[in-house]
This record gives C-alpha cells, sequence and structure tokens, in this order.
C-alpha cells in the first residue's frame, strides 16, 4: 500500500511539471508579415506576451540580440535599401548603423557586445565586414570571387563561422576574427548554411539539404559528429540556441506557413511557438533583462 501511495504522488508531480526543467526562458525575437509587411517582434520564450517593435511602412527584419539582451540590431529598408540599425529590446532609439549603397545582412555581436559582424554586397561581390557597434570602423574580413554569407561570432570572441561556396556548393568555413586563418568545416555535395555557435562554444547549429530536405543539423565546432535533428517534411532552418544551451528554436514551414519552433538540443519535444496564418522568421534568443 505504502508502494502504491509512492508511485501515485510521483505520478502527480510529474502530470504537474513538478521534477521536470522544460521551461523555456528569456525573449525571442523574430520578424513578421500578420501585419501587412515585416515587422520585428519579440515574445517570451514560453510563447507568452507577445509585442511588436516596429512600425512603419517600410520592411523590417532579420532580428539579433546584443549579448546582453538590452539591444537588438536589425535590418531595415526604411531609406531604400537594405541599412543595419540598433533599437533597444522594447523598440525604443532606433538608430541607424550604415549609409551605403549596398545591402547588409546576416547579422551577430561580438561577445562582448562591441562589434557587429555581417555580409555585405560591395563591389558587385557578397563579402563578410565588421564593425564598431555604433557603425564606425568598418573592416572587410573575407575577399573572395564566391558569396560569403551568414557570419556568427564565437562565444569566446576569436573566431568567426560563415557559409561560402568558394569550392563550388554553400559548405561551412571558419577564420579567425581579423579574417585569417579560414578553414572549412563541412564537406558534402549539399548546401549548408546559417551556422550559430552554441553558448559554450563546442557545437554549432545549421540548415542542411543533405538528406533530400532542408533540415536543421548540429555538429561540433571542428566540423566532427554531424548529427540530424529535424525529419518532418518540409524546410527547418535558421536554427539559434537558447541561452542555456538546452533547446534550439528554428523556423519551418511544415504547417503550411512559416512558424517558430522551439527543441531540445537532441531535436527531442519538439513544439510550436507561435500561431498565426502569416510567416513568422528568423528567430533570436535572449537572456532577460529589466530595462
Amino acid at each position: 500500500m505504502k508502494k502504491l501511495l509512492i508511485l501515485i504522488i510521483l505520478a502527480l508531480l510529474v502530470s504537474t511539471g513538478y521534477g521536470q526543467n522544460k521551461k523555456s526562458n528569456g525573449k525571442i525575437a523574430f520578424y513578421s508579415t500578420r501585419d501587412g509587411h515585416h515587422e520585428i517582434y519579440v515574445i517570451n520564450a514560453d510563447g507568452s506576451n507577445l509585442r511588436r517593435l516596429t512600425f512603419g511602412d517600410a520592411n523590417n527584419l532579420c532580428p539579433a540580440w546584443s549579448p546582453d539582451g538590452r539591444r537588438i540590431a536589425f535590418l531595415s529598408r526604411r531609406d531604400g535599401d537594405n541599412e543595419i540599425y540598433v533599437m533597444n529590446a522594447d523598440g525604443s532609439n532606433q538608430v541607424r548603423l550604415t549609409h551605403t549603397p549596398f545591402t547588409e545582412h546576416h547579422l551577430s555581436w561580438s561577445p562582448d557586445g562591441k562589434r557587429i559582424v555581417y555580409m555585405a554586397n560591395r563591389d558587385k561581390n557578397r563579402d563578410v565586414f565588421v564593425m564598431d557597434a555604433d557603425g564606425s570602423k568598418v573592416q572587410r574580413l573575407t575577399n573572395s570571387s564566391a558569396a560569403d554569407v551568414s557570419p556568427d561570432w564565437s562565444p569566446d570572441g576569436k573566431h568567426i563561422v560563415f557559409c561560402s561556396d568558394r569550392d563550388g556548393n554553400r559548405e561551412i568555413y571558419k577564420m579567425d576574427v581579423d579574417g585569417s586563418n579560414q578553414q572549412r568545416l563541412t564537406n558534402n555535395s549539399s548546401l549548408d548554411i546559417f551556422p550559430r555557435w552554441s553558448p559554450d562554444g563546442k557545437q554549432i547549429v545549421f540548415l542542411s539539404h543533405r538528406d533530400d530536405d532542408k533540415d536543421v543539423y548540429v555538429m561540433n565546432a571542428d566540423g566532427s559528429n554531424e548529427r540530424r535533428l529535424t525529419v518532418q517534411e518540409g524546410v527547418d532552418e535558421g536554427g539559434y540556441w537558447s541561452p542555456d544551451g538546452k533547446q534550439i528554436v528554428f523556423q519551418t514551414n511544415r504547417d503550411s506557413n512559416y512558424e517558430i519552433y522551439i527543441m531540445d538540443v537532441d531535436g527531442s519535444d519538439q513544439r510550436r511557438l507561435t500561431n498565426h496564418p502569416a510567416g513568422e522568421y528568423w528567430p533570436s534568443w535572449a537572456v532577460d533583462t529589466v530595462q
């Protein structure tokens, strides 16, 4: 009888969530067409407290949180072409950082929040650039005839991963932060793109088209131990780690339109965060902060 009572108590604890650590903390920024054109939104990682940050007639897209969760870098076409802007986490104080006739894209902050790495389409070619977080001191890191895109800064501040088609198809590469020591991490005949470092710097999540579908993969930081996390039909992409490294947020069109999903780092417990007939894209996960 006593043993049966213990089992009943344990079952009740599990059913009510005690003993589990499934709560998703922090906040996730993304852009959506739910109000007619691309605008940036933030939602708590548990799906609550959705709020819109940008307003206007131009597209605002591709948000990237600063490491401290207090600022968001993003792209806006409000001045004619894609330029990089930054704003506070509540959408206030929107400031333009780049002033060029070229297209900028794919943003990532340095771990100290002092610099931003990005892709720019200059000289009729896409390369990786870096600048200070106020838009000054622009430096070019790659200079090849190929397209070098999707850069992401390592948590220790020493490396940048990026995607390049310099060897015939898009693969993932790593380089030092000054652009030196460029080395290839993936090697297959399919597309590999959108790499993102894990918070501890030991793994990289990325999109691959190697299994006749676009899915989320993860590998060790040296390119070893590649494994597939999503297997559902449709496009799963844009993986971004939770601040504690235990979960990954991504976008998928498995429900006929793009929505934001969260999963554990082994690919289990995939669950839908947003639910709207419009498209939801480019999630970025940040720690909670008090403004």
